[in-house]
């Protein structure tokens, strides 16, 4: 029962795609959503409560897709720059991808900021182990200085938390547009150059 219930969600999320494509999150309806997924309203409002849910398992759905992709970047035996420049490229490669994709969309988030940086906020926790597992590579080879395990988890929130907000500011605003890795390479080597000292 549990996979099919998965399979349902995910055929709905897959659908809410070419809504929040053609809509933007604002003028997407449920009914835009059954009528994409082929599913009844009655089935949908069983699966998800409201439009917010959708969409919060949409950007789940391409956080995840991310994830894998970036985790799959990073290796104990590439450097602590290459590991950071990898990742931060895969990303920023993946958010241009999206506002590409998703103006209607990114219009929308520009105006409810705090929505999606809450939304991210809670589904962070695997590219902050990511990160986490980058620096301990790093300590192990002895490209920086070693961190106490205790706060080995809070530094790799930091380096999160930092990059994410710019990464945010490049992806909403269109901030540095035409150098933007360029920037988030320099950020990575300020970085790195802290935790060498």
């Amino acid at each position: 029962m549990k996979s099919k219930e998965d399979f349902v969600r995910k055929q709905v999320v897959a659908a809410s795609q070419t809504v929040f494509k053609k809509y933007g999150f604002k003028k997407a309806t449920m009914a835009h959503i059954s009528k994409a997924s082929g599913k009844g309203r009655s089935t949908l409002y069983y699966y998800f409560k409201n439009k917010n849910e959708v969409f919060e398992a949409f950007v789940k759905n391409e956080y995840e897709t991310i994830i894998i992709e970036t985790g799959k970047i990073v290796s104990k035996n590439l450097s602590i720059e290459e590991n950071l420049s990898s990742y931060r490229k895969i990303k920023l490669e993946h958010y241009i991808k999206l506002s590409n994709t998703y103006t209607y969309l990114l219009t929308d988030l520009k105006e409810n900021t705090t929505f999606l940086f809450q939304l991210l906020h809670e589904i962070r926790t695997e590219e902050v182990s990511i990160i986490e597992n980058c620096l301990t590579w790093a300590i192990e080879k002895k490209e920086i200085t070693p961190v106490a395990a205790s706060d080995l988890n809070f530094l790799a929130l930091a380096i999160v938390t930092a990059t994410e907000s710019l990464e945010k500011e490049i992806f909403l605003y269109q901030h540095y547009s035409n150098d933007m890795f360029d920037r988030l390479d320099w950020i990575n080597q300020l970085i790195i150059k802290g935790l060498q000292n």
